[in-house]
């Protein structure tokens, strides 16, 4: 059994002021910095022994952050990154429906039938997600510590791989800034069980 820890970044200026952040590198502002080293704080006692990350900087230095002092390795990895919201990137919730009448309902609806003009699918993202996390969990050892820095919607599409959950229910799972998702993963054959243990944490930020 392995365990994997999931965790979306902390806060940019595109989250706060609600625009939609896909592959734009948008750095974290100074409450998301503030919230990597909460969250840094409280995974302290934690040994990783994998480290991976999306490599937009958001998601890089809240890695960077959370790992610390830590004598492990961190790997960037693109297909790790956020959905690619298009023609809807850098756009707000108010702009994106009066543009396109509906399509963002039914992203939040059926996520699993809608492709973003000039963007991808959440299937898009969950191949690519599960492929860099697949190939990571290869190179551990039973009982190894795995540690995913990455986006929202990238880490939803990773539980719903991991849970066999149709991906109609990714919004269903919350991915607060620097929230901290746990499971146990046991393997992806029929007779195989992966539990998710905690999701989205963020009491580190609550105080």
């Amino acid at each position: 059994m392995n365990t994997i820890y999931l965790v979306r970044h902390g806060e940019t200026e595109w989250n706060y002021t609600g625009k939609y952040q896909g592959q734009t590198d948008v750095p974290l502002n100074e409450r998301g910095i503030l919230q990597a080293q909460q969250c840094s704080l409280a995974m302290n006692e934690i040994t990783f022994d994998k480290v991976i990350c999306s490599d937009l900087s958001r998601a890089y230095i809240t890695a960077k952050m959370i790992v610390g002092s830590r004598n492990v390795d961190i790997v960037k990895d693109k297909r790790l990154r956020e959905i690619n919201f298009g023609a809807w990137e850098a756009l707000t919730y108010k702009e994106i429906d009066a543009k396109w009448p509906g399509a963002i309902e039914e992203m939040y609806r059926h996520p699993e039938r809608l492709r973003i003009q000039g963007g991808e699918s959440f299937q898009d993202v969950q191949e690519r997600a599960w492929q860099a996390l697949e190939e990571t969990i290869h190179t551990t050892q039973d009982g190894d510590t795995i540690l995913v820095v990455a986006h929202g919607g990238t880490n939803r599409t990773i539980i719903c791989k991991l849970l066999n959950l149709p991906l109609d229910y990714s919004w269903n799972l919350s991915q607060g800034n620097t929230g901290i998702s746990r499971l146990f993963y046991y393997g992806m054959g029929a007779e195989d069980h992966n539990i998710l243990n905690m999701l989205n944490d963020t009491k580190h930020i609550e105080k």
